[in-house]
């Protein structure tokens, strides 16, 4: 019995500190996580009902809304109020926007954005 105590204790150990590394550790939303690995969730307020966050090194939500990037595109992971994962959104420059479909989106296909450089948003999430 002891043997088999020895076996399986260290397994079920691993298997714990597994399933910790892998999961959502407790008190940490999604966004928390998606911050601690670099993303820029700035600024951080609702925008729409939902918080956004870009890829690091990638021009952000504030970027836009400042007028501080006219890249042609920005992709962004979008989160609820209670800082769950949402899905994700698409952020085509306007002069790029040539009537492209957004099917991921039923209810909404690409919005203009008022910004100092207009974007039209494709939501790939329910809104």
């Amino acid at each position: 019995m002891l043997r088999v105590a020895l076996f399986v204790l260290p397994a079920v150990a691993a298997a714990v500190l597994a399933g910790l590394a892998y999961g959502n550790p407790p008190g940490r939303s999604d966004m928390d996580q998606t911050t601690a690995a670099g993303w820029d969730c700035n600024p951080e307020v609702l925008i729409l009902g939902y918080y956004h966050c870009a890829p690091p090194g990638k021009p952000s939500v504030l970027d836009a809304v400042s007028g501080n990037t006219n890249a042609p595109s920005i992709i962004l992971r979008v989160f609820h109020p209670d800082e769950s994962y949402a899905g994700t959104e698409t952020l085509r420059r306007a002069d790029l926007y040539q009537g492209q479909a957004c099917p991921q989106d039923n209810l909404v296909q690409w919005d203009l954005l008022d910004l100092p450089v207009d974007y039209y948003a494709c939501h790939h999430f329910d809104t």
